[in-house]
């Protein structure tokens, strides 16, 4: 509120405050009024009984004489102006009336009863003898001492009104003042962001809903821009928070620099920001202010010690086109910035009906996530890994399943990813855990014996502690040595944040747990990098297997894995084999197990038993690897 409106506002505070006073005050001399009238017609009434009392012998005895001098005697009366007795028959007896009145009592006797009039008030009253009516009496009295009263009681209160007034304006004038500061703060804080001075997320969602509004009324559109600042976290980070602010503020200034005076725009969040480009229907215009923004941001900023960089990924919600109201354009702003985030940062992307499909498809699943979780709905198959040495099954991998109860089966390519989002996939770890140690603890009481089995754990399951009790706990609630199992780790593990995951994975091995690499060659696969990783298998990436054997460089690669692998005593695995020839080149260059659909497809566990019971078969001459 500024100073103009807090004066406007005390205005109007003090006019009706000063209106409701003045009609406190009118209700106060009203009353007072009323009570007034009240004691005057007790007074006079009082004042009729006494000289009816006094009457009665004259009017039994018809004596007027007596009669006129007795009722003289209400001249003593200030406020009676006329007075009249009547004899039983209703005629008059005798009267009084004050020099300079009018009379109105006639020789007829008026009704019983009393009468108010703007003037005056009339009183006529039985007089009685022995309870008997001997006659009537009758008094007019004057209301001017009554509104005498009336003024001096109101100019009393005019008076103490104006003096409260006078001091009470003295008195608010200081605090106006004080106000009109602490709400000039107050509305800073409520709609301005401290560090930047921009706008903040109210501030910005009323400036949207007003444009939304206006596109309603008016017609016409605008580009809404929700923008995440790339890298953001390593500035603070590296060079502490007071930096980070001042980064932060710098954002806000070149944002400001390079969007037109109308367009709004605010930071929402910790590194969020978000524009309003208004009256920009085009989308090419849209696009070309994104492109100014990114590059606004590839400059570095200035921190003192070193430069700080950072980027933009953008979302672009045109509106009301793709969000007719607050809550869905940003919504689909935020969904189309993640889509620019996950096309690698720094660049734009455009909300579209197929996000928003996607986006409903994840909401989907999520929801029926939770619901398999809560019916216990996951199930496990199994596929073999065969020895290219025994041809015996030397190894097996635990696959979990899902079957939507409307899309059907939904690949775990898909549902994982949606799990880690939601926090789900640790709760789907314990369930696999327990379906897979149950089914090995079944399967060797029935006498089988069962090669260890690998258990896919994701990153996200690795960065939550108490991992290594839960495999633990799980084994010995189904009576299992800690070899029954293995688990199965992509690179990213040890690539993002590997010393917090190394210390718990040195844990895990040092129960005697295996920790094979799974989608080995997709990062950085070098010697130096596995020598210091407490794991014991590689599975080589299907997409290198995919190839085989027709492609001389996969082929080249393939051998190298196995032999870096090999150098530093690892087994190793291929997965993804899906023909004879592509199992004969693998065995002949030294690799340990092989899976796929070659060796076998996923199976249900009485299907594994099976196999499992199942003589191995001959190995063609030449493919086994003897490890030295």
């Amino acid at each position: 509120m500024n100073g103009s409106r807090l004066h406007s506002y005390w205005r109007l505070s003090m006019l009706s405050t000063g209106t409701a006073l003045l009609f406190a005050l009118l209700l106060l001399l009203g009353y007072h009024g009323y009570s007034k009238r009240e004691d005057l017609l007790q007074g006079l009434t009082m004042q009729a009984r006494l000289l009816g009392a006094n009457l009665t012998a004259a009017i039994v005895f018809e004596d007027g004489r007596t009669a006129g001098e007795i009722i003289g005697t209400a001249e003593s009366s200030p406020i009676i102006i006329e007075a009249g007795i009547y004899r039983l028959d209703g005629s008059l007896m005798a009267r009084f009336e004050r020099p300079g009145s009018t009379p109105v009592l006639g020789n007829v006797a008026p009704p019983a009863g009393h009468v108010f009039s703007l003037s005056e008030l009339r009183l006529s009253l039985p007089v009685r003898l022995e309870n008997r009516d001997v006659g009537l009496i009758s008094l007019r009295a004057s209301l001017d001492h009554l509104y005498i009263e009336l003024l001096r009681v109101f100019g009393s209160m005019v008076l103490i009104l104006i003096v409260s007034a006078t001091l009470g304006n003295a008195v608010s004038r200081r605090m106006r003042l004080q106000m009109a500061a602490a709400e000039s703060e107050i509305e800073r804080m409520a709609l301005y962001d401290r560090v930047t001075g921009l706008a903040n997320r109210h501030a910005f969602e009323l400036g949207l809903a007003q444009a939304l509004q206006r596109h309603s009324r008016e017609g016409g559109g605008s580009a809404l821009l929700f923008i995440d600042v790339d890298g953001f976290k390593k500035v603070n980070d590296r060079f502490g928070h007071q930096t980070g602010d001042i980064v932060l503020k710098a954002i806000g200034e070149r944002l400001g620099k390079t969007l037109r005076a109308s367009d709004i725009v605010a930071r929402i969040g910790g590194d969020e920001f978000a524009v309003i480009l208004t009256n920009t229907q085009s989308v090419d215009a849209a696009a070309l202010v994104a492109e100014n923004l990114v590059r606004s941001a590839a400059e570095p900023f200035a921190t003192g010690d070193a430069p700080a960089h950072i980027g933009f990924s953008i979302g672009i919600c045109m509106i009301p086109d793709d969000g007719a109201d607050v809550e869905s354009a940003l919504r689909n702003a935020d969904l189309a910035m993640y889509h620019a985030k996950q096309a690698g940062k720094n660049t734009h992307r455009f909300f579209s009906e197929h996000l928003g499909a996607k986006t409903q498809r994840g909401l989907d699943i999520e929801a029926g996530l939770r619901r398999a979780l809560a019916q216990r709905d996951l199930k496990v198959v199994y596929q073999a890994q065969r020895s290219t040495r025994s041809g015996r099954i030397e190894g097996i991998e635990a696959l979990v399943r899902w079957h939507h109860p409307q899309h059907g089966p939904i690949s775990p390519m898909e549902f994982i990813p949606v799990a880690e989002e939601a926090g789900l996939i640790r709760a789907i770890g314990d369930i696999v855990l327990e379906l897979v140690c149950g089914d090995i603890a079944g399967m060797k009481a029935a006498g089988l014996a069962v090669p260890p089995v690998a258990i896919n754990v994701s990153a996200r399951q690795v960065a939550q502690q108490g991992l290594a009790a839960d495999i633990l706990g799980a084994l010995a609630r189904h009576g299992l040595t800690p070899q029954a199992i293995k688990i199965e780790l992509t690179e990213s593990v040890f690539i993002d944040q590997g010393d917090t995951h190394i210390g718990m994975l040195d844990d895990i091995a040092a129960q005697g747990i295996e920790i094979a690499i799974d989608d080995f060659g997709t990062g950085y696969s070098s010697l130096a990098y596995l020598r210091d990783l407490p794991i014991s298998i590689l599975k080589i990436d299907m997409r290198f297997i995919r190839d085989l054997p027709g492609n001389a460089e996969a082929m080249a690669l393939v051998r190298g894995i196995i032999a870096m692998g090999h150098a530093i005593d690892l087994l190793v695995i291929a997965e993804g084999v899906e023909s004879a020839i592509q199992a004969e080149c693998l065995a002949q260059a030294g690799c340990d197990l092989l899976q796929g659909y070659h060796i076998g497809l996923p199976m249900d566990l009485p299907e594994l038993m099976e196999l499992l019971v199942a003589p191995a078969p001959a190995q063609a001459s030449g493919s086994a690897h003897d490890r030295q």
